[in-house]
């Protein structure tokens, strides 16, 4: 027999399958859909498996497949098919598009694999009550008496009160270890389930909804904001979990997403996986696995979580589908409404896009009914809108200030009622270029030929194209002169001003201040306990 291999290598000129002899010891191992490692221009890489044939259908002499990378396929029937779809639709190859559906751990690259996190919890054995614990010592009876109060212990925390007490106890039978996987990502949550009572408006898209299930249709959820858009989704994917149907819910931002687990976990409690680019690379592998085997029902992430492995999806939710963030801008370049679609027409599936201001594209598709247009047109508990003003900012900064007389006002009344505040600019670094003022010469990128934007805390220029960085520069390279002067505004530049302007704890969210991991959700977790007055 003869597998078709896919082999790990993104290159156009390689973009198709290579046949390789499946030996003997591997006939009842191969599948489809499994890694497995070939040896490929002198070099043992990885590839996919995308076919089985009986016969070589080459006048060549072949190689064997070398070893099996895994028991089980990482991709399924579906997985494949999409792959060669977005493969042509988005002139990628076929191998950069199944890289991209999966977490590190599973693509096909040699070395890349990760190994699950194994937990040695210990209990008491059925021997237990047969012993005389007066015959053991204080520090044996001290572990006894922990696994009676609890149940169950980790081996590391029992080993603290003494090791040699535990592999003693264990020896005699009196203990037993069982080793557990634990999963990496754990999010603490309150299931709760409130007592929701849904609006008019709420109630009848709901039923529209529910009413095409099993058909494969796309609604345009079109609610203004606060118009509970959020409580009509959760209410139709628990419909789904009845009917055991898999739902995704996708976000626009990695910044939103914890927001949206809590509320999820608190309604769904484990039945939830979060899949985005945040997470370390075992998380992600743990998050997929959960998924996979079927062990949750609901995926809330970013855009590559729509390529979540559910064997039933009943329901795919995009929230703010007007973002472009839905659509990568590297190869292969998908559009994740696309990927939604098409994978809706596989499991008859409901689509819904939601959004208090649609794209035109969107908007245009529902008024020719392409799409099934919902509308949310009153906020709950009718609230009103809150009140907006624009304002011409040409003579403030005339004036040198970067706030308006009005925006300075307005916070002094806010933080004296005790409350907070938030602004929002989108523009990183303390200035968007720096020129000279006697000779008009830019620092520009010597790759991307856009201005460079400086950052203060570094005191480096910063491409936000490319990643190049140099110095900060004082003396023109052009005319020689000491007249560098930075201009535009950033974060970093209204955090200053803020300082200046209000004696306040201020918060600055964004791109350079959120490196860490987990920094998004200890910044929003801060500004809710108000730690913080003002978020920038």
């Amino acid at each position: 027999m003869v597998a078709k291999v896919l082999v790990e290598i993104s290159n156009i000129n390689i973009d198709k399958t290579f046949n390789y002899i499946i030996p003997d010891i591997f006939i009842d191992k191969i599948k489809v859909g499994i890694r497995v490692k070939v040896e490929f221009v002198n070099k043992i890489i990885e590839g996919f498996v995308i076919e089985i044939i009986d016969n070589n259908d080459t006048n060549y002499d072949l190689k064997e497949i070398i070893s099996i990378v895994d028991e089980e396929p990482i991709l399924n029937d579906e997985l494949i098919k999409l792959g060669k779809f977005m493969s042509k639709k988005y002139f990628s190859t076929l191998i950069s598009c199944y890289q991209t559906m999966l977490p590190k751990a599973l693509k096909a690259k040699n070395n890349s694999t990760i190994n699950k996190k194994i937990i040695k919890e210990v209990k008491l054995s059925p021997e237990y009550e047969k012993i005389n614990i007066e015959k053991l010592n204080d520090t044996q009876k001290k572990i006894i008496n922990t696994l009676i109060e609890k149940n169950s212990s980790q081996i590391e925390v029992l080993n603290k009160i003494s090791s040699s007490s535990v592999k003693t106890l264990i020896k005699k039978g009196i203990l037993v270890v069982e080793e557990k996987e634990k999963y990496r990502l754990n999010i603490n949550y309150n299931k709760e389930r409130k007592n929701i009572i849904l609006s008019e408006d709420q109630e009848r898209a709901k039923k529209e909804i529910l009413s095409n299930i099993g058909d494969q249709v796309t609604f345009l959820l079109h609610g203004v904001t606060g118009s509970g858009k959020t409580i009509v989704y959760m209410e139709i994917i628990e419909e789904m979990l009845k009917l055991g149907k898999d739902s995704i819910f996708l976000v626009p931002e990695i910044s939103l997403t914890p927001q949206i687990v809590d509320q999820f976990k608190n309604r769904f409690g484990d039945l939830v996986a979060v899949l985005h680019s945040r997470l370390s690379e075992g998380e992600k592998y743990d998050e997929y696995r959960k998924i996979s085997t079927g062990k949750v029902h609901i995926v809330v992430g970013a855009r590559s979580a729509v390529f979540a492995p559910f064997k039933n999806i009943g329901l795919i939710i995009i929230d703010e589908e007007h973002t472009s963030t839905y659509k990568q801008d590297n190869n292969p370049k998908y559009s994740a409404i696309e990927i939604a679609q098409k994978r809706a027409e596989k499991h008859n599936s409901i689509v819904i896009l939601g959004s208090a201001t649609p794209s035109l594209e969107s908007y245009a598709k529902s008024l020719k009914k392409v799409y099934k247009l919902i509308e949310l047109p009153k906020r709950i508990n009718n609230n009103k809108l809150p009140s907006v003003d624009i304002i011409n900012m040409n003579d403030e900064y005339r004036k040198g200030g970067i706030f308006s007389k009005k925006l300075i006002i307005e916070i002094e009344n806010t933080l004296n009622k005790n409350e907070q505040v938030i602004l929002l600019l989108n523009r990183r670094g303390y200035s968007s270029f720096v020129t000279c003022s006697n000779c008009g010469f830019a620092v520009k990128c010597p790759h991307c030929d856009i201005t460079l934007t400086y950052h203060k805390t570094s005191n480096m220029l910063r491409c936000h194209y490319c990643g190049y960085a140099t110095k900060n520069i004082e003396i023109c390279p052009s005319c020689k002169e000491k007249s560098m002067k930075n201009l535009g505004v950033g974060t970093e530049k209204v955090e200053d001003e803020l300082n200046k302007l209000f004696n306040s704890r201020i918060l600055r969210m964004d791109l350079d201040t959120t490196t860490k991991k987990g920094s998004h959700e200890k910044m929003i977790k801060d500004f809710q306990e108000h730690k913080y007055d003002i978020l920038l």
